[in-house]
């Protein structure tokens, strides 16, 4: 019986730990996704990406897809940072946090995926 609940255990840990998987590219990764859901809507949420690469982004390009809770996707999404004068980059080895509202009904989970990364020496990873 206790091989069973073991068993049993493991497999859920599996299935929280790698359910829902956002993914980074270029040493620059999604560390956090939190997100507020509100009378059936997913109407924002926050996104934080750390720089774990040796060089200073200032663009980022990502896919966001919604997805409901039977696992259906129901829609996906381009998006962006882009550092200005106002909008300071990420320098290596820190984060940044970054909020959107897509206001998508019926959407319980997001996954992110990094398309591309802008670095300031102007080289660019994909």
């Amino acid at each position: 019986m206790k091989k069973i609940f073991l068993a049993i255990l493991m497999i859920g840990i599996f299935l929280i730990s790698f359910g829902q998987q956002n993914k980074g590219a270029c040493k620059l990764e999604v560390s956090d996704v939190s997100k507020l859901i509100s009378f059936g809507y997913l109407v924002g949420y926050t996104a934080e990406f750390k720089n774990n690469s040796s060089k200073t982004v200032d663009g980022i390009y990502w896919t966001t897809y919604y997805i409901n809770n039977n696992g259906d996707y129901i829609k996906t999404e381009s998006d962006s940072f882009n550092a200005t004068d106002l909008v300071d980059p990420i320098q290596s080895g820190f984060k940044k946090s970054l909020v959107r509202a897509p206001r998508v009904k019926n959407a319980s989970k997001l996954i992110i995926v990094i398309n591309r990364v802008h670095f300031t020496d102007g080289t660019t990873c994909r």
